[in-house]
């Protein structure tokens, strides 16, 4: 005796009628865009939080380490995703041929389920590295930590008989949660030449900027730049050529 169909097996022969080949591609379909989409949130961690400024990995240590594998994995969880949306055409194919649908069916989910799989772990990957390395940056860093950017412009020689141009180097640092009566300097030197020096102390909320130039610098010359304040010095060097500076900052 056949028993009559109950709403529980009307519900299982819906949800069954979800694992077709088309509602199937269609979901590695939507994933993949999901993970296109959700790869900015790696990059919101990244930078919101300080790891990452202006490109370039904003500490040092594990936060790095974790910094660099959010990266990377977030750049190959977008690769495999965008791989898996690739269009396909293939002609000659007879939709009236059950059985060559069956197969295109088949190859489709075959070649981009892996893809969308391995994409979105690899976001994972990615968003735990980030949200590891910002809660490294915000647990550890010190809000008072100095900041120091240094620039070296170039101006071509204007004649023939100067073989290198003149640089103006720029030097712009902060110090932050200093004393009233800290005093904190700053200077810029190539070889034992001073080519500009300041002193300057704080305002009223702790924190002392300061921008410091140098004009007419030989292109040819390495300079280095020193600031100091409390027990804070911050150092950096400029070799002719470098792709960017070396800069650091530490307690003394």
């Amino acid at each position: 005796m056949v028993r009559p169909t109950s709403g529980q097996d009307r519900a299982w022969a819906e949800l069954a009628a979800e694992l077709t080949p088309a509602k199937s591609l269609t979901r590695v379909e939507a994933a993949t865009a999901r993970v296109v989409a959700a790869v900015t949130v790696v990059g919101v961690l990244l930078t919101g939080l300080g790891v990452v400024v202006a490109g370039l990995p904003a500490t040092s240590g594990a936060a790095r380490v974790l910094a660099v594998v959010a990266v990377v994995a977030g750049s190959l969880a977008v690769v495999l995703a965008l791989a898996a949306q690739v269009l396909t055409v293939t002609r000659g194919l007879n939709a009236g041929n059950l059985v060559e649908v069956r197969a295109w069916y088949r190859r489709r989910l075959a070649v981009r389920a892996p893809l969308a799989q391995a994409g979105t772990a690899l976001l994972v990957v990615a968003a735990l590295a980030a949200g590891t390395a910002a809660t490294i940056q915000a647990v550890g860093g010190d809000p008072d930590d100095p900041t120091i950017a240094v620039t070296r412009t170039s101006t071509p020689a204007t004649s023939t008989a100067a073989t290198t141009g003149a640089d103006t180097v720029t030097v712009e640092v902060t110090f932050r949660g200093l004393q009233p009566g800290d005093v904190a300097t700053v200077s810029i030197t190539a070889g034992t030449l001073m080519l500009a020096q300041a002193a300057f102390t704080p305002g009223p909320d702790g924190t002392a900027p300061r921008t410091l130039s140098a004009d007419h610098v030989d292109a040819a010359a390495t300079v280095r730049v020193q600031a100091t304040a409390a027990s804070r010095t911050c150092m950096g060097t400029i070799n002719p050529g470098a792709a960017r500076p070396e800069l650091s900052c530490r307690e003394v």
